[in-house]
């Protein structure tokens, strides 16, 4: 993960769009395909997933025309300027060819952030489901949709009670992982972050035949999800009452209740813009 404003940002956007051209030249050679054959084992990049970091003033930046500075990330001097247009540009070309970088909104980010008063949010996992402080952990676990459907129908109660052990289980094993570094452990144990999420959403929407990019498949998907969410805040609130809160918990009291308020607005239909 790289900021906007970082010095080699046009080198880190073009790096993998450049070996997958690489690549491309070799297999039009003859040399074998696929992750493991002569074409894309000999070419850098293959095994990462590169994201920018873009800020509201970088997207400001763009809709108003403007330079963009790019800083030498231990002074912070300006280095140099680059058209902010240009920079997003390229990401969408780099994209489209190779499918990275993606993008992470800096801002929006830091507006969800539950624990702010430990620092910033900078980066995430690589497929971006997990976003903490640095040097954290989280134990990521995924529910199969389709496993939940009863013929043409939903189990929702088995979905709750799924959601309930799986939680249970993540958070146990908080305390039983091990950690490649003591802060990544202080961390883990101090803010027991959980990661559930689901799959094969395609799979539950072609069963149902509904179309996949349709207003029916949207209300699915987001029912399914604020669903999922709020069992998830109702497991947590069980789980504390029972050992207790997650040890920094209080310091970001103020700061999480505010984000939590910005679910519920955010369900009453408030600042859905924002979202």
């Amino acid at each position: 993960v790289l900021d906007t404003d970082h010095p080699e940002i046009m080198e880190f956007i073009h790096w993998k769009m450049t070996e997958e051209r690489k690549a491309h030249v070799l297999l039009a050679n003859g040399f074998s395909g696929g992750m493991e054959g002569e074409a894309y084992h000999t070419v850098s990049g293959q095994n990462s997933n590169n994201s920018v970091r873009v800020s509201d003033a970088f997207l400001q930046a763009v809709l108003d025309g403007k330079a963009w500075q790019l800083r030498s990330r231990r002074t912070k001097k300006v280095i140099s300027e680059l058209p902010a247009a240009q920079i997003l540009r390229e990401m969408a070309r780099a994209a489209w060819e190779c499918a990275d970088p993606g993008i992470q909104f800096h801002d929006t980010i830091q507006k969800w952030h539950m624990c702010p008063n430990s620092g910033e949010i900078r980066a995430s996992n690589p497929c971006s489901e997990y976003m903490f402080l640095d040097n954290s952990a989280c134990n990521l676990a995924s529910l199969n949709l389709v496993r939940f459907l009863k013929g043409r129908e939903f189990d929702w109660q088995g979905f709750t009670q799924a959601i309930q052990i799986l939680l249970l289980a993540q958070d146990i094993l908080v305390d039983y992982a091990g950690y490649p570094t003591p802060a990544i452990a202080e961390n883990s144990h101090n803010f027991r972050p959980l990661g559930l999420g689901y799959a094969n959403l395609g799979g539950l929407l072609m069963r149902l035949g509904i179309p996949y990019d349709s207003d029916e498949a949207a209300a699915w998907t987001a029912r399914i999800t604020g669903a999922m969410h709020a069992l998830a805040l109702s497991a947590s609130q069980k789980m504390a009452g029972a050992s207790g809160a997650f040890p920094a918990w209080e310091q970001h009291r103020e700061a999480g209740l505010k984000v939590l308020q910005l679910h519920a607005d955010a369900w009453r239909g408030k600042n859905f813009v924002d979202l």
